[in-house]
């Protein structure tokens, strides 16, 4: 059976066995929303408060060392049920169920083996598993660029849809002045299956990519730090904002109530100007 044809029986048989995820995706109907305009491009800002985990992550290499990883399979809660998956490259993946959504449809895809989260190599892997879930995009956080997990290597997948950035490159739209640097790549059936660089050990990036039609999109958002100041500040300068792809591709999450209600979008553009390539 295709693997996108698996997903949505995972996402079923999940919800029926597992009550955190259960809770966890009833919650999305009821999380706040609103929209801000930056640069002309409208933005959405989500309340989800069960992405504080992900969003304040300590990722230092002191703290990912006294930690258990969580996508290691011997770590895995017993209720998540994996879908295995080996790309042509050999590399051997599970399709999970991210028990803490903020896609309506939110899969987490890590390798079998724990190997730290570095895409040199996995471009093929990547326009492959787009291919195989025609229905999803594909995010790649880079291990300095919002990947709660840099110890270990990972993609992540959401329903179509979702994310504005999807429906302005399909539409054609110029991405000349939206608020974060991108670099947009196309292809037809044949594409490219190595992704090569000069810095070591990795640029810092985020990837979003895509398939629609015979059509393969990925976007690139260059970055030149993990977090902006108002991550570290104290009172009211405070927002616990770390931005990642899904909030460079028009979603952006905010766990913490306080940030929710006063955020504007001078501080996101004043935010994606500190962290991204201009």
């Amino acid at each position: 059976m295709p693997l996108n044809d698996q997903v949505a029986p995972l996402l079923r048989r999940q919800l029926a066995t597992w009550p955190l995820a259960a809770a966890n995706y009833a919650a999305l109907s009821r999380i706040e929303t609103k929209e801000l305009s930056i640069n002309g491009f409208d933005f959405k800002v989500q309340f989800n408060q069960e992405r504080i985990t992900s969003s304040a992550a300590q990722t230092d290499s002191k703290t990912i060392g006294e930690r258990p990883c969580f996508l290691c399979r011997h770590h895995l809660p017993p209720q998540q049920e994996v879908l295995p998956y080996t790309a042509q490259s050999g590399t051997q993946y599970m399709v999970l169920l991210n028990p803490y959504p903020i896609f309506p449809f939110h899969l987490t895809i890590p390798d079998c083996k724990h190997t730290e989260q570095l895409m040199l190599g996995r471009i093929g892997d990547m326009l492959e598993l787009a291919n195989q879930l025609p229905d999803f995009v594909l995010l790649y956080n880079g291990p300095k660029c919002g990947a709660s997990a840099p110890d270990h290597f990972h993609f992540q997948a959401g329903n179509k849809g979702f994310l504005p950035i999807q429906a302005l490159v399909e539409s054609g739209a110029s991405l000349e002045n939206y608020p974060v640097k991108t670099y947009l790549f196309q292809w037809g059936e044949t594409h490219p299956s190595t992704f090569s660089y000069d810095l070591d050990p990795e640029p810092m990036i985020n990837l979003l990519c895509w398939k629609t039609g015979p059509k393969y999109y990925i976007v690139v958002f260059p970055r030149k730090r993990h977090r902006p100041t108002q991550f570290f500040a104290t009172g009211e300068s405070h927002i616990l904002l770390s931005p990642a792809t899904i909030d460079l591709g028009g979603v952006l999450i905010t766990p913490l109530e306080k940030d929710f209600r006063k955020l504007t979008a001078a501080d996101v553009s004043d935010i994606f100007t500190q962290i991204t390539l201009l």
